[in-house]
């Protein structure tokens, strides 16, 4: 197996486990079975084929130029996928995802339901490319692995949790 298709097989198990999309839909939104995505992601050289790939990548909300992969461009009023980042691997998870997908995060808007946080992060060109949910600490791990300055509010809210953030982390936070 060549480092293209390993990069992606590792994305598409990193969409697949961050945005929790059973087999059943993804073989539904793309007509090939549960059983072949599964195999082929998790490593065997099943016939997958590039039109299955890219119908894969299409379901997961990235696409492909046989090369590199993408966060799918969306249009105003489209869905993004939604990623569940509940803790440290998954903020970690969607890091790695952004590293290989070669996407560069700016900017998050942020919305809270009771205990949970919505957040949608745009990436440089301006275009959103995913909508977040999960706890306000693991955002804040998580916008330390990806770069994104908090707002000065956020900082401080971050810095007055009794168990939070360190110095260190709030210093990856301002920057």
């Amino acid at each position: 197996m060549d480092e293209i298709e390993r990069r992606h097989r590792t994305v598409a198990r990193l969409l697949i486990k961050l945005s929790g999309t059973t087999q059943a839909r993804l073989a539904y939104a793309t007509g090939i079975t549960g059983n072949t995505i599964s195999r082929w992601v998790h490593g065997d050289p099943c016939a997958l084929g590039t039109q299955g790939r890219d119908k894969l990548f299409a379901a997961l909300g990235v696409r492909s130029d046989g090369v590199n992969i993408r966060f799918a461009s969306r249009s105003t009023g489209a869905a993004q996928p939604v990623f569940q980042i509940s803790g440290l691997v998954q903020a970690e998870r969607f890091a790695t995802l952004a590293a290989l997908t070669s996407t560069q995060f700016v900017a998050a808007r942020e919305t809270s339901q009771g205990k949970t946080l919505v957040s949608v992060v745009t990436d440089i060109s301006g275009q959103t490319t995913a909508l977040l949910i999960g706890t306000r600490e693991a955002f804040d791990e998580l916008y330390a692995e990806l770069g994104i300055a908090l707002s000065p509010n956020r900082r401080l809210e971050a810095g007055l949790r009794p168990y939070g953030v360190t110095d260190k982390a709030m210093r990856l936070h301002s920057n």
